[in-house]
């Protein structure tokens, strides 16, 4: 049994930051995604589907696999918060077969760069500019490794 930690959040201690958690309705990303949230953060977060937990004002419906998916993440983060100072990050895995990589085909191959690279290379293309405007923001990126 885990047991359950307490603690005390400041729930200013993120007011005025503007910030996007990708896959934040679930597991890791869902806590980092709360925990801002408590905290007093004007937040956002993606995934494919709409999750029936999350107001869908902080939510943004897109495939980041897709070039589609992240221009329209970076358009809706950018008008629903007026700009972002904190990118956290959390997408990433594989739906690969089992097998290792003979039996990986390039499609498997491009499916996963796509989600695992290529979508985090263009978030951080499409809101980095913002950040170096004002001069200030932070950009995490979280690498999962899942045997």
């Amino acid at each position: 049994m885990i047991a359950k930690a307490n603690f005390n959040i400041d729930p200013n201690e993120f007011n005025g930051n503007k910030i996007l958690v990708t896959a934040g309705t679930k597991g890791a990303g869902k806590a980092i995604f709360e925990r801002l949230f408590k905290g007093g953060a004007s937040i956002v977060t993606t995934a494919r589907t709409q999750p029936t937990d999350i107001d869908p004002k902080q939510f943004i419906q897109a495939d980041l696999s897709t070039k589609a998916g992240t221009d329209k993440v970076i358009k809706e983060t950018l008008e629903r918060l007026g700009g972002i100072d904190i990118l956290i990050n959390n997408l990433g895995g594989s739906e690969s077969p089992a097998g290792g990589v003979m039996v990986l085909s390039d499609e498997d191959w491009e499916a996963a760069l796509q989600t695992n690279l290529l979508a985090a290379v263009r978030l951080d293309r499409g809101l980095l500019p913002t950040m170096l405007n004002q001069k200030q923001g932070v950009i995490v990126h979280i690498l999962v490794h899942t045997a």
